[in-house]
């Protein structure tokens, strides 16, 4: 039987310098990411260019009343053919790449008003992490020893001949998710103006739901709310009294 040695970018790298206290991120970005993001196909140059470091010019991104800060400015935005692609973000071998809030400010970057990504990535040296910001796990997330057997997967989403053709159809995003990504979900009080209210519905005597959809920033989102009589007392005089005398009925 052939056999056919996979392509290891990472070759040659001793990974127990990992364990050392002086390997820290930017030994992760040079010994590691470099390597990488170079065999993906970019460079400094265009048309598959990467951009260190950029800044926003209004670091914060705003839902509802609410206003969060983006403090974290990742290492790396590619562009292809002057269109951002995806972002990268280096980190030291001891920090978490999933469900952390390293993974929340990479996607309140990614998703801001500036850049506008369907792709994000995290790296530790240990882990690689792809996210898709429509969805709340990562779509690839391997240790780095396995890069060989996740190139070409790796590859398909983030080359530049596929990064942008990964999201032709573009459906409207779940608000929930959106926000439980920013970390806007632990505030109590969250204030959204001029949202339609297009269908009520009864899940039981004492529960309604709407569900609805807004527009934020240019993009579209869905989302659903559930609440009891109380909230529901508070729209008569807002809807038509037909609506209300119907679903008063228990």
């Amino acid at each position: 039987m052939k056999q056919q040695k996979l392509f290891n970018v990472l070759e040659g790298f001793d990974f127990n310098l990992l364990e050392q206290t002086g390997f820290k991120e930017d030994s992760v970005r040079e010994e590691i990411i470099v390597p990488i993001i170079k065999a993906l196909g970019y460079s400094a140059s265009k048309p598959n260019q990467i951009i260190r470091s950029k800044s926003l010019l209004h670091p914060y991104v705003s839902i509802g009343s609410q206003r969060k800060e983006i403090y974290i400015i990742p290492d790396y935005l590619f562009e292809v053919s002057g269109k951002a692609a995806w972002i990268l973000d280096a980190k030291a071998p001891t920090e978490e790449i999933v469900k952390s809030k390293n993974v929340e400010q990479a996607y309140s970057y990614a998703i801001h008003h500036e850049v506008r990504t369907n792709f994000f990535a995290l790296c530790n040296g240990k882990e690689f992490a792809l996210y898709d910001i429509g969805k709340i796990e990562p779509i690839l997330h391997f240790p780095m020893k396995a890069i060989p057997a996740y190139w070409d997967v790796l590859k398909k989403y983030l080359a530049p001949n596929n990064v942008l053709n990964s999201h032709n159809l573009k459906l409207a995003k779940d608000l929930g998710l959106h926000l439980k990504r920013l970390g806007f979900d632990k505030f109590e009080n969250l204030i959204f103006p001029d949202v339609p209210i297009n269908s009520i519905g009864q899940l039981d005597p004492n529960m309604f739901s709407l569900s609805t959809g807004i527009i934020h920033e240019n993009d579209r989102y869905v989302v659903t709310f559930d609440f009891g009589y109380e909230i529901f007392d508070q729209l008569k005089g807002k809807i038509p009294q037909r609506a209300i005398d119907r679903l008063a009925v228990r």
